[in-house]
């Protein structure tokens, strides 16, 4: 676990103590109460969980620190054996550079404010409180705020709950908003929408009997690589996996057996989802995966499309472009199936 340094002076504690509301010296700072061994821990969540967690040292509760970021930065604020993070018991904060958030309560109980977005996050959380988890009047309620506060970079963090009106939302925008720091968090939330909508229309296309939809995504040496272009008399294993999926690599070796016995009538494309380029090319470097591979990074979430939503994810493709079986996991059932099939 790395340690962050923090600075705390003894002004910084009176003005806590006095019950002032800001330290702008710092990104973030507050009072705690019920610390533990008065040190935090402050979790950055990444693509497949936590990425880094850094200790965070306190006087009495109180505490400041500032984030490395140019852009927008998700941070977790929870106790130090991070116990919290599994338990519901952690603070959620979008860090933003150039604005200050105060922190006052307890990990279960809390308050923030401090600069113009953290005020204007306060009024939002203060409007949609009462609708539960009411979908519908969320998106509303979100809406509704982006055109009232065109200007509020908060507004920009809104897109991805105004769900089907998201792009009215992005329009509502000011173009300071949309193209400066928020830019790729607003980029990032258009993508979960897109892929949300795609999966609640997955049902109608990807069944058995159904063409399977065509894509064209990256391949190792640089170039493209389309579905249909694999199509030529044989079977198509679409297999959706990545390095992270504990699951995928323990399926690796019946994979491979797979396809040496059935290479002449079976074609495998696995479709690498949710990890770095850099990520996906050191995997193919270290496991023995002779068959085609992509990256799910063309523009258009193949994963969506295809209505998936767990790793491993293997559907089989018959030589006449249309679907034959969906599989969710790592079975027997799947390639007794296979075996099959393929007789």
């Amino acid at each position: 676990m790395a340690t962050m340094k923090t600075k705390t002076f003894w002004a910084f504690c009176l003005l806590a103590v006095l019950g002032m509301t800001a330290c702008t010296k710092y990104q973030v700072s507050g009072v705690l109460e019920g610390v533990e061994d008065d040190v935090l821990a402050v979790a950055y969540p990444g693509g497949q969980g936590i990425e880094r967690v850094d200790t965070l040292d306190c006087l009495a509760g109180m505490f400041a620190f500032d984030v490395d970021m140019t852009r927008p930065v998700s941070i977790l604020i929870t106790d130090i054996a991070c116990r919290g993070l599994s338990t519901g018991r952690f603070i959620p904060l979008m860090t933003v550079p150039g604005e200050h958030a105060v922190i006052s309560g307890s990990l279960d109980n809390y308050t923030v404010t401090g600069t113009q977005f953290y005020q204007d996050q306060a009024a939002y959380e203060q409007l949609t409180a009462p609708l539960g988890k009411d979908a519908k009047r969320i998106a509303e309620t979100a809406l509704s705020f982006v055109q009232e506060h065109p200007s509020s970079l908060f507004s920009a963090t809104l897109i991805g709950d105004c769900g089907a009106q998201a792009g009215e939302a992005l329009d509502l925008l000011d173009a300071s908003v949309k193209n400066g720091i928020m830019q790729p968090l607003i980029a990032r939330q258009l993508k979960v929408v897109e892929a949300r909508q795609n999966l609640e229309t997955a049902g109608s296309r990807i069944y058995p009997g159904a063409e399977a939809p065509d894509f064209t995504l990256p391949a190792p040496d640089g170039r493209t690589l389309a579905f249909s272009s694999l199509q030529d008399g044989k079977y198509i294993l679409l297999d959706f996996w990545g390095s992270w999926c504990h699951n995928c690599i323990e399926g690796m070796p019946r994979m491979q057996q797979l396809y040496a016995r059935h290479g002449n009538r079976l074609e495998i494309l696995s479709i690498d989802c949710d990890e770095t380029e850099a990520q996906w090319r050191a995997a193919l470097n270290r496991y023995d995966m002779p068959w085609k591979h992509v990256i799910n990074d063309g523009g258009v979430d193949v994963s969506a499309l295809y209505g998936v939503t767990g790793y491993p994810t293997k559907i089989l493709v018959n030589p006449d472009g249309r679907i034959v079986r969906v599989f969710l996991g790592e079975s027997n059932s799947f390639y007794n199936f296979l075996e099959q099939e393929l007789r």
